[in-house]
């Protein structure tokens, strides 16, 4: 049997059986050696316990397995029984009530006959939003003749709060979508390798068009689509798709005498910014990054444009494609870092303080979405870590829940 054989059958054991592979017959010397990882965030671990243990989960992108660890009350993971691979590090916990810890390393390289080091990884406090994506809807669906369908993109937005939030100056962006997928994504000047302090967006829409005011009540949903259309309602669209976009609150629709997409009911969003437009606003298949920026308008016109470093650059794009929005991480209200799969999991296009994991449906033109987690109360309040591996699952049926 050769090496990717054997390779394959230890990694199908080692999904099933992460931290117990040693007891099943494995050889110890296909894994590489124990060490540690010591979670730190200011006191806390250090001086005092935390006060539950946190979650670690590590990516093998090489093998494409998820391991997943539990730290003991002063932040220690013993790491045992994984296979060489380069790795993605994610962590997740809660610190006190309405705050945690979240943090996130790429690049982690484990050799067989390397002792790997004991690592420190940077911890940053989460807090939650009062409004925050519920569910996103970017892979598209399939066509009754198996062709591919993506104008059924859909967002939906929540108050995640008890009281009422105005959304009046609320913008919702999609992140730049450069490079190739699982590589690094574009260093942008003055920033941190994984720890950017700005988002980086390539399309922002004012929710609310022009001056008007707008509430959003407790637990209260509102729906942005790309179209809205009777998508599966009507022969002209996708009879084929899992959603019916007629009732949403908003549309991403551009103005322009080109444009010959239906206008439909739904009220049009502002176009704030998105130098090289299209007709459609469609996110990639993919995925990309979603952000809800809150400013004030005076705000959002001070927030610097930028071009994506040339290394970077497509020749055969326009200049205008590579312009991107620089937002400060302050003005971010909610981020969900959405990419193909879950091992493609090395670019991080936002600072782990925002969001320190991915979601993802995992496949394309598949009809699904990724919805948030109840946090499990009574109150039906949304879970909100910022760490999207933990807090969004696949929903099979979107708008269903």
């Amino acid at each position: 049997m050769g090496r990717r054989h054997i390779l394959y059958i230890i990694a199908v054991l080692a999904m099933t059986f992460p931290v117990s592979c040693r007891r099943d017959g494995i050889p110890p010397s296909v894994f590489v050696g124990d060490f540690t990882i010591h979670l730190r965030y200011g006191e806390y671990g250090v001086q005092t316990e935390f006060p539950e243990p946190l979650g670690v989960t590590m990516i093998n992108n090489t093998e494409q397995i998820s391991y997943s660890f539990e730290s003991d009350l002063w932040g220690n993971v013993l790491v045992s029984g994984v296979l060489p691979g380069n790795y993605t590090v994610n962590i997740s916990g809660s610190v006190s009530e309405g705050w945690g810890v979240t943090g996130f390393m790429s690049g982690l390289a484990l050799r067989l006959g390397e002792q790997a080091e004991d690592l420190v990884p940077e911890l940053f406090r989460t807090t939650t939003s009062p409004v925050v994506f519920r569910e996103i809807y970017y892979a598209g669906s399939e066509t009754p003749t198996g062709g591919s369908y993506r104008n059924d993109n859909f967002y939906t937005i929540c108050n995640n709060s008890s009281v009422v939030q105005d959304i009046s100056d609320l913008y919702i962006g999609m992140c730049e979508n450069y490079g190739g997928l699982g590589e690094t994504g574009p260093l942008w000047p003055g920033e941190e390798p994984g720890n950017y302090s700005h988002v980086y967006l390539q399309s922002v829409w004012k929710i609310v068009a022009g001056d008007a005011h707008a509430e959003l009540a407790p637990g209260e949903v509102i729906t942005i689509a790309t179209m809205a259309a009777p998508h599966n309602r009507d022969e002209a669209y996708n009879p084929a798709s899992p959603v019916d976009l007629s009732d949403a609150d908003y549309e991403a629709y551009v103005t322009d005498p080109e444009n010959k997409y239906p206008d439909f009911d739904a009220p049009n969003m502002e176009l704030a910014f998105w130098p090289s437009y299209a007709y459609l606003w469609r996110m990639g298949v993919f995925g990309q990054g979603m952000v809800l920026v809150k400013a004030t308008r005076d705000e959002f016109a001070g927030f610097e444009t930028v071009t994506l470093p040339e290394t970077f650059q497509d020749p055969f794009e326009s200049d205008e494609y590579w312009l991107c929005k620089k937002v400060p991480n302050e003005f971010v209200m909610d981020a969900v870092d959405i990419i193909q799969n879950s091992t493609v999991s090395n670019t991080k296009r936002f600072s782990p303080a925002l969001d320190s994991g991915f979601a993802t449906v995992g496949d394309t033109y598949c009809g699904k979405s990724i919805i948030r987690r109840t946090a499990g109360g009574s109150d039906g309040i949304l879970m909100d870590t910022n760490n999207s591996s933990v807090d969004f699952e696949i929903n099979d049926h979107p708008l269903s829940r």
